[in-house]
């Protein structure tokens, strides 16, 4: 008997009072979530949209990916408080609370906010754009995207390098192709005992051979210096940034063959003896 008075009070509770309760909440929460799904789909499309529209309009490349960016965070912020609200949390306080989080946050992410910051200056100053070949701290590559805290570039071995843009924005940066034309410095050593005419029109012969270099150009075949054993020289080639690895591989691969054809020696190696005792 009183089993069934007990459960018959539990369920009338719970019907009362818990069930209300639940129903309330878990509309909310049932509300809030189906938000959550629907906007991120929104923004998702939105951020699609905003992209098209930003290559129609002809917006610098450099700053798009910067731009969808922080679009995206903007709207996924708003997204958030706006399903904070429906489960009833009061998004003034939350505000206030974030606000007072954010001073200790920003102290514990200085270097974020540096490369937020060395962002934006890359964009406003421009030291390299999108699609230019560079070389910075050590990596050669082309600029894939310049984005909110780094910037992205592929190695010509399509490798894929993520650099901060703290450093990037107060690190010297190489910018290989900003002129399109760059010269290239190469230096070949043969013995002393071949003729300088000889070995000259030699190394004009690879250079007409080869297509990557700009003939329009001066392009100088020097005596760089004279060795006991050699005669180094100094050959400046006027490229395409984007032909100069292809043109350093041919002259090796043909300088060689060329000497070997014409019977020009390479100088023959020292070999140094120290006697111990």
């Amino acid at each position: 008997m009183n089993f069934m008075y007990l459960a018959h009070n539990y369920l009338t509770n719970f019907e009362d009072k818990v069930w209300p309760v639940l129903l309330q909440y878990g509309t909310r929460v049932f509300m809030s979530l189906l938000l959550f799904l629907i906007g991120r789909l929104l923004i998702k499309n939105a951020i699609g949209l905003m992209h098209s529209k930003m290559r129609l309009e002809s917006i610098d490349p450099d700053v798009q990916p910067f731009l969808a960016s922080l679009v995206r965070a903007a709207l996924n912020i708003m997204l958030v408080l706006s399903c904070a609200s429906i489960l009833g949390i009061e998004t003034s306080s939350f505000i206030a609370a974030l606000g007072a989080a954010g001073l200790a946050i920003g102290l514990a992410l200085q270097g974020s906010l540096s490369n937020f910051a060395g962002g934006v200056l890359i964009l406003v100053f421009k030291p390299f754009r999108v699609g230019e070949l560079i070389t910075v701290h050590g990596y050669t590559g082309y600029v894939e995207s310049i984005q909110i805290f780094n910037t992205v570039i592929s190695t010509t071995s399509h490798r894929t390098i993520i650099l901060p843009n703290g450093s990037l924005s107060t690190s010297p940066v190489v910018n290989i192709s900003r002129k399109g034309i760059i010269r290239l410095d190469m230096q070949f050593q043969v013995a002393m005992s071949n003729d300088i005419d000889a070995t000259r029109k030699a190394i004009r012969a690879v250079i007409e051979e080869c297509s990557f270099v700009q003939k329009d150009k001066n392009n100088d075949i020097l005596v760089g210096k004279l060795t006991d054993s050699a005669i180094v020289w100094e050959v400046k080639l006027w490229v395409n940034a984007t032909d100069l690895d292809k043109t350093q591989y041919f002259m090796n691969e043909h300088i060689k063959k060329q000497f070997d054809s014409v019977g020009i020696q390479f100088p023959d190696p020292i070999i140094t003896v120290k006697s111990i005792g």
